[in-house]
């Protein structure tokens, strides 16, 4: 009779074999190596475009902070994968290291259980790096409220305290880690982990919910975007000055906040329902345990978002930039012709007469 302490064991060396087998699978060595390679690249173009252009947003205070999170976060999930890539590239060459990470760039020197990942070392990256990620899917609920809002209060928002902004980012975190803590709440993390992007079994259901339920509310809020968009093209015609700039500035920062949203659920959409197929249709599509595992724990397509969206705001900022500037050419060609243009001659007719 086979008691419980053989039967772990059993599992163990199983759980060992299929690390090695991971760790040797072709297809998953170079998802898993792009994958780290996008973070590596993504890491310093976030903190440029951060520092350089995020922190230097021309809008209202309260969509820049909400802003400035959405992008520090994407910055910080980056920076925390890139540096359990460092980690995992330096503990390939110690069979012994007291940080056991992946050993899938030069498995030669590590074998067997080695593989395994510690306990401490996936909590440690795993937690915080789901956190963001799911943030991240979040903080577009405040963009739609903000910029509900911001059209609501047209003509005197502009001036308003940054105060919705940080109100919003509090709330929208401590949800998420709420949701997250209950999540969570129930894992043993006992292991043994074979790699770092699997959530563990007795969470993956529930995670998996609440990624599709984001994906939801991120389309949810792109519809709103539009909608409100749409309202802020049929708004009165008004001429007092202030209230047509935040009108220009409404539709400038709703248009860009379209954009990466737009973005985000393509990648996120991707990794969500190519997970979900992975996790449900796996077991009837691969023969063997190492192909279904090596499909439920490819990540490409968050990394590649992160790299993505920099470069694409970057140019689409240049791009509202450049249609700014058209707009403010053409106000002013206009403005010296027709009756503006009268009206402005005469103002300045009896400027000059005055000033003699």
């Amino acid at each position: 009779m086979i008691d419980s302490g053989q039967m772990a064991l059993t599992e163990l060396a199983e759980y060992c074999q299929l690390a090695e087998e991971l760790s040797s699978h072709i297809v998953y060595r170079l998802l898993l190596g792009y994958s780290f390679l996008a973070c590596f690249i993504a890491t310093p173009a976030q903190i440029y475009f951060f520092v350089k252009i995020c922190l230097k947003f021309h809008c209202q205070g309260n969509i820049k902070f909400l802003l400035n999170v959405y992008f520090f976060v994407s910055l910080l999930f980056s920076l925390i994968s890139a540096c359990a890539f460092v980690s995992n590239i330096t503990s390939c060459f110690s069979k012994t290291s007291a940080i056991q990470g992946w050993r899938n760039i030069v498995t030669q020197f590590a074998t067997d259980c080695n593989l395994l990942i510690n306990k401490f070392f996936f909590t440690a990256y795993h937690l915080p790096s789901l956190f963001l990620m799911t943030l991240q899917m979040l903080i577009p609920v405040g963009f739609s409220i903000e910029r509900y809002v911001a059209l609501k209060n047209a003509g005197s928002y502009e001036h308003r305290k940054t105060r919705l902004g940080p109100v919003l980012t509090a709330i929208l975190a401590a949800v998420d880690s709420l949701v997250m803590l209950f999540l969570f709440c129930d894992e043993p993390f006992h292991g043994p982990f074979i790699s770092l992007i699997l959530v563990p079994p007795a969470s993956a259901a529930h995670f998996n919910i609440y990624c599709v339920i984001l994906l939801l509310i991120q389309i949810g809020n792109l519809v709103v975007n539009v909608i409100l968009l749409k309202k802020q093209k049929i708004q009165p015609s008004v001429h007092n000055l202030s209230y047509r700039y935040e009108m220009e500035e409404f539709k400038d920062a709703t248009n860009f906040i379209l954009f990466i949203s737009f973005w985000h659920i393509v990648f996120a959409g991707s990794y969500v329902i190519g997970g979900s197929l992975a996790r449900l249709v796996g077991p009837m599509v691969f023969d063997k345990m190492v192909h279904y595992t090596a499909a439920r724990a490819m990540f490409c397509a968050m990394p590649t978002y992160n790299v993505f969206i920099v470069f694409a705001a970057m140019w689409k900022l240049n791009k509202i930039d450049q249609r700014k500037k058209g707009r403010m050419e053409k106000d002013i060609e206009l403005n010296t012709i027709g009756n503006a243009g009268i009206e402005n001659y005469n103002k300045v007719s009896k400027m000059l007469v005055n000033f003699e």
